[in-house]
């Protein structure tokens, strides 16, 4: 494209300089009009190259405008040639070559425009041109800096982007591997004891039943140890009161409870049921709870007054959760999410632990949407 653009502006000057040399008389000019059309390719074709080679380009180009100058040709398009030279010196070369601007300039006010003013020339139709070829190459620089600091600017963005991906990545990680490590402490000791207890069980289950029933009722305390630990657990990982862990786990029938006292909090909440409701796993009943709980909580905090629709619709085969808010763009979990990704990082990895899949994003009514489907047999639907 910039090629392009400079092949325009190329045909644009050298045409036009063409055009002016060879309709215009020709009885000032030295050399003829084939010497003035090499001196006219000499102005205007180098700057084809002006972004690579900007400073031989601008010593080129002044040197032919100077040439045809005082071979007798007007100052017209070679000037504008030397502008658009002395511009690509500003805005490619690097200091301290870039001072070569100036200095040819100056060069051109000590011996062109010199021996002009000694001949009488009005200062006011030499001096100006001076100030302007300084702004040109001022504007260059200025130019040049600007789309460094762009440049910089887009790749602080992106070094951003990807060290916020790598941290949600590195949470994810973190987070699987430490409830892997506690949930094999807290949990596998009570499952080799049920391993054994049982396969003791079975072998006295004839000949022993006592020792089969005292063998039962081990597994049966080892379970309750077991299950009384993983709750312990997530206590300790939720925000709830300290008594907290002593409650049962929230189930989909609490869902009612849980939108009554986010409108208590000043939510407008529309809740629907749809399909055969029943009871499912209990992993499946809590992880669906919490992703209402997750949503509307971040409703309350990022989308001001908004109104929301909770829906939960019992398939056959899946559990169907949809969370919607009326409120504005950058509501509900987006904003949890940029911040640390513990929001929807955190209903992800819930859902995903069941095998089902979660989406969330703006939707085209405006507002936020989180809309996830839980296989209730633990397969990915």
């Amino acid at each position: 494209m910039l090629v392009l653009a400079d092949l325009v502006v190329v045909l644009v000057l050298a045409l036009s300089a063409l055009a002016e040399l060879w309709t215009s008389p020709s009885g000032d000019l030295q050399g003829g009009r084939g010497v003035h059309t090499l001196l006219v390719v000499g102005c205007t074709l180098p700057l084809m190259v002006r972004r690579r080679f900007a400073v031989a380009v601008l010593a080129i180009v002044v040197a032919a405008a100077w040439l045809q100058f005082e071979l007798g040709g007007g100052l017209g398009q070679p000037f504008f040639a030397a502008i658009l030279a002395l511009y690509s010196v500003g805005a490619q070369a690097a200091w301290p070559v870039t001072l070569a601007g100036p200095g040819v300039v100056a060069l051109m006010a000590v011996f062109v425009d010199g021996p002009r003013l000694r001949d009488g020339e009005p200062w006011d139709q030499v001096v100006p041109a001076w100030f302007i070829l300084l702004g040109v190459w001022g504007f260059g620089r200025w130019m040049r800096r600007r789309v460094r600091e762009s440049a910089a600017l887009n790749a602080r963005a992106e070094a951003a982007e990807r060290d916020k991906e790598q941290q949600a990545a590195r949470a994810v990680a973190d987070e699987r591997a430490r409830i892997a490590r506690e949930l094999h402490d807290l949990v596998a000791h009570s499952m080799g004891v049920i391993v054994i207890q049982a396969q003791g069980a079975q072998r006295a289950i004839d000949s022993a039943p006592e020792q089969a029933r005292a063998a039962l009722s081990s597994i049966e305390t080892a379970g309750r140890t077991g299950l009384a630990e993983m709750r312990r657990l997530l206590g300790l990982l939720s925000t709830e009161p300290e008594d907290a862990g002593t409650t049962p786990q929230p189930t989909l029938e609490q869902v009612p409870d849980l939108i009554a006292r986010v409108r208590e909090a000043g939510l407008t909440v529309d809740l629907k049921v749809e399909g055969a409701v029943r009871a499912l796993p209990a992993g499946v009943e809590l992880t669906g709870y919490r992703v209402v709980q997750e949503a509307t909580t971040n409703v309350l905090k990022h989308a001001g007054a908004a109104s929301v629709d909770v829906r939960l619709r019992y398939e056959p085969d899946c559990l169907d959760i949809e969370v919607r808010d009326a409120g504005c763009a950058n509501s509900n979990s987006a904003d949890g999410a940029e911040s640390g990704g513990h929001g929807l990082i955190g209903m992800q990895e819930r859902v995903s632990l069941y095998g089902g899949t979660l989406r969330a994003g703006l939707h085209a009514d405006g507002g936020f949407a989180v809309h996830a489907r839980i296989p209730v047999d633990g397969r990915q639907t």
